[in-house]
Formats: structure tokens, sequence, C-alpha cells
């Protein structure tokens, strides 16, 4: 394109979108696309039954129509719900209909955004002011390593016990196992003390490995996992080459629901799997009256335990740089906004702090002990290492003066 082009009449004409296509286009997330679809879906048709007519694309085109021509009306409509749902919170909590003051916000995130896609505005502060407060939140907790070892025992099979091992070791959210391939797992190599993705060489150590979510999406980014979940992928991939006689291509699902026609696993299968699985290991019982929600999650407890150990190891260390390299792991943008910008990392300059805290992330006792030992090991060669490099230092400092000692005497005597 030349850079003296002009906008012409045409080039400003409005692109005429359907209500629902434009609320859809500004959804990265296949997860919050489901979570907000549902959301909203539920206010268009049930709630808004006797306001709104048609079937869901109609009843979504007829809002934004109205909040077009009436402000004043859609705010009224959103008020009036959002007092409906406040009722909601006020119920004793062995309620069905109870609803905790910190989801109501997730009601009405859809509302808004379907509004702001069409470009449309209205007077949010006074929406949000009429939120209750939020003063029961839950707080939980993730799993402890004795817990994740129980799972790992009733684990069904290898595609499970990696599942829990990636997940506690790399901190993932239950939606990165949608659409994971073959291609974008690999490991991280230590050659000569550098970490290298990529080697010609043969018999070279692997220390972890680094994994690609939600690839091809604005929320892409890159997590390591331990070498023991590592491992367990490498059982898996025998047993996956085993059923469909021929090696994993990069294109292939990671994990599959099935052998016979590869079916990608879903984060739904993920979180039944799970659901199932600590249900079967006596980790989970049914609630008692009055609590609505597990202590532990049930996928979202191992990126608890992750958040724990690396919080813990961080302590040990330079805080800000290493907080900032654990929410980027995460995959978050860091502590504020602007490290996205400021604080650039590769995966390779994050992997010796990773290291570190990997022992305490590996779930098997005798693993994670023999990790412990060959970072101490190493640490000891690297100090014996630094003391040497310091004795030839002083002793070539001890040479320099002797040999300027000499040249003084020698101009002395000249």
């Amino acid at each position: 394109m030349a850079s003296n082009f002009k906008l012409t009449h045409d080039d400003i004409k409005p692109v005429h979108e359907n209500a629902l296509d434009s609320f859809y286009s500004g959804i990265k997330s296949k997860e919050g696309k489901r979570t907000m679809d549902g959301n909203l879906k539920r206010f268009l048709v049930d709630v808004c039954a006797d306001i709104l007519e048609g079937n869901y694309k109609q009843r979504a085109q007829q809002f934004i129509e109205i909040a077009r021509d009436d402000q004043d009306k859609t705010v009224q409509i959103i008020l009036a719900y959002v007092r409906k749902l406040r009722q909601r919170t006020s119920l004793d909590k062995t309620d069905s209909d109870y609803l905790n003051p910190s989801t109501l916000p997730n009601k009405i995130k859809p509302i808004k955004k379907i509004l702001d896609m069409n470009g449309l505005g209205i007077g949010w502060k006074r929406i949000y002011s009429s939120y209750p407060e939020l003063d029961n939140t839950h707080k939980g907790r993730g799993y402890t390593r004795e817990e994740i070892q129980q799972m790992l025992e009733f684990s069904d099979g290898l595609s499970t016990d990696f599942i829990i091992l990636a997940s506690s070791s790399g901190g993932l959210r239950v939606g990165a196992w949608d659409g994971l391939t073959w291609g974008d797992i690999f490991p991280i190599y230590e050659i000569n003390g550098e970490y290298k993705i990529e080697t010609e060489e043969k018999n070279v150590k692997i220390v972890c490995a680094g994994l690609t979510i939600y690839k091809n999406t604005p929320d892409e980014y890159i997590t390591l996992i331990s070498i023991e979940a590592w491992n367990k992928l490498q059982e898996y991939k025998k047993e996956w080459t085993a059923k469909m006689k021929r090696l994993p291509v990069k294109t292939d699902p990671l994990l599959s629901e099935r052998f016979s026609v590869p079916k990608p696993i879903t984060h739904i299968a993920v979180r039944n799997r799970i659901g199932k699985l600590v249900v079967r290991v006596g980790l989970r019982s049914p609630l008692v009256e009055g609590k609505r929600r597990h202590d532990v999650p049930a996928t979202h407890g191992f990126r608890r335990f992750w958040d724990k150990v690396m919080m813990e190891q961080i302590r040990k260390g330079d805080m800000l740089s290493a907080l900032v390299k654990k929410e980027r792991l995460l995959g978050h943008e860091g502590i504020v906004k602007t490290d996205k910008n400021y604080y650039w990392t590769n995966i390779l300059d994050m992997v010796p702090e990773y290291l570190q805290a990997m022992p305490e992330l590996m779930i098997n006792d005798e693993e994670r002990l023999k990790r412990r030992l060959d970072s101490t090991e190493q640490e000891n060669q690297r100090l014996i290492k630094t003391s040497k490099e310091k004795e030839q230092a002083l002793e070539r400092i001890s040479e320099l003066e002797a040999k300027v000692e000499r040249m003084q005497k020698y101009y002395v005597k000249k």
C-alpha cells in the first residue's frame, strides 16, 4: 500500500453486522466465549422472555435496537436484572437459588460486551453502584503434594498421569488442553551450562519441557513443565505409537479421547475426568449443608499448587524479576500491564529459575529428592569452579605484581 493513500467515503461506510456476531468478534478465548455466551443467552432468552421476541439471535438484535433508540429504558432493564440477582445474594446459602455476590458481575459482563461491540455506551457507573458488597468470596486452596500423589495412584492411564503432572508443574488452566498438538510441546536441553530448544547433538541432557498454550490466538504464551511430566509423556508416546502403528506428527492431537479415530481431548473432558478421579480417590465428598463449593477446585487446584510452590521459591531470590517471570509462566502480562512492554523475556531466560523450583513441583518423592540432590551437586560444582577461577585470578595478580616490581627495580638501576 502506498504511503500517500487517502480515505474515501466508501471506506468509512459502516459495516452492518448482526449484533450477536459483533459480540462474538470481541471475545478471544474459547472458554471466555463459552461462559459469556451462556450468560448472555440466559439474560436475553429467559430473563427477558416477556420483553423480547424470537430466537436468541433475533432477541440480541432487538436488545441492541432498544439500546440505540432508548438508552434510559436499556439502563432500567439492566438495573431490574441486577435487583433480581441481588435478591438471590440475600438468600440463605443453603437455598438452591442462592447466588454468591462475587459471581453477579459475571452475569452483567456479557451485556456490556454486546453493547460495547455494537458501539453503544450507557451509564454503567449507575449500574455498578447497585452491585452488592463482596463480603463472602470463597478463598479455597490448591492441592497438596500428598493429594496429587493419591490421584496418580488411582489414575486410569498414562494420559491422565500426564494431565496431572503437566497441570501441577506448569500451572495450567483447564482451558489450556483445548487444541494441543504434539507440535506444541518441546524439550529444553542443557549443553555446556547453556539451555537450548534445538540441537543436532546426540545424547544431550533434557532438563524440562516447554509448552505453547492457546497457539495462534491473542492469548498465546509458553510455559514450562517438569522433566517428570516430560518423561511421562514419553511413556504415553510409546502407547500412542503402538496403538496408532506410527509415530505422532506435529499436527496430531497431543491427547486423544479415543485412538480409533483420533479425537482431540477438550477441557470439558479433562474437567470430567479429574472430577471423577478426585471422587474415586476420596478427596471430594458431597457438600455439607450451607457449603456450595469445595475447598479445592477440581482442575484449578493444580494451578494453585503451582502458584504456592513458585511463591515460596521467589521469596528466596530476586523478588521483582522472579514475580514477573512467574506471572508470564501463568499466561499473565506481568505484575502490572507495562511489564509486557518493558520486561520482555525469552522462555529460555526463565529456565534457570524454573529449574530451581522444579524439584518442589515434582510429585514423585524419589524423583524430587534426586533432582534436589542433582541441583545441590551442580551448585557445589559451580562454587568449586568459581573458587578455582578466583585462585587462578589471584595467582595471575601476584605474577603481575611481581613483574611490575621487577620492572621498577630495573628502571631505578638505569
